[in-house]
């Protein structure tokens, strides 16, 4: 495969499920409960997204302006989940219904051999926002930022053209809205 279709397929299909990656799951869930599904039920919400700050060159990674998804949301005290099918990824919220989230992905491009440093890029997702005092409706913005590590070299990889970006480190906003579904 192509270095830059290899890094496109990686990049932005990766990060196209909602803080989908790899993310440690949260606290132990009790005996009969889920542990894909921790705290109590807030239910499902279907998001947009619409990028807004683009550094790296959306177009170029094959992400949309626009994005659909639906994603589940429970709670346990201060503790949000952010339930994307696969696992729990988890949050903070406070009791005004401000939350956050960040999470990391290392993406192995091409690997060290030799005297090459290969290419291994850190995706840190990054949400951020607030739930209605309901908590029927959700708004705020999701960042996905990309960089290489220290002891990487993957200017082969950086190009603007073919799926990656145009330049490291870069980032992608989008700004959500989203309201329970019924």
């Amino acid at each position: 495969m192509r270095a830059s279709t290899r890094a496109r397929c990686v990049l932005f299909i990766a990060a196209s499920v909602a803080f989908g990656g790899c993310v440690q799951p949260g606290e132990q869930a009790q005996d009969d409960q889920n542990p894909h599904e921790p705290g109590d039920a807030l239910g499902s919400f279907a998001v947009t997204g619409k990028l807004g700050d683009d550094s790296c060159g959306a177009e170029n990674m094959n992400a949309p302006l626009t994005w659909n998804f639906e994603v589940k949301l429970s709670r346990e005290g201060s503790t949000l989940y952010w339930l994307n099918g696969r696992e729990a990824i988890v949050g903070d919220i406070d009791k005004s219904g401000r939350f956050e989230f960040e999470t990391h992905l290392d993406l192995p491009l091409a690997p060290k051999r030799g005297a090459a440093k290969g290419c291994t890029i850190v995706r840190r997702d990054i949400a951020s926002g607030a739930l209605s005092s309901s908590s029927s409706e959700l708004s705020g913005k999701l960042t996905y930022a990309y960089d290489a590590t220290a002891d990487s070299e993957c200017a082969e990889f950086v190009t603007g053209t073919s799926g990656a970006p145009l330049a490291l480190p870069c980032r992608m906003t989008y700004a959500l809205s989203g309201a329970l579904m019924e």
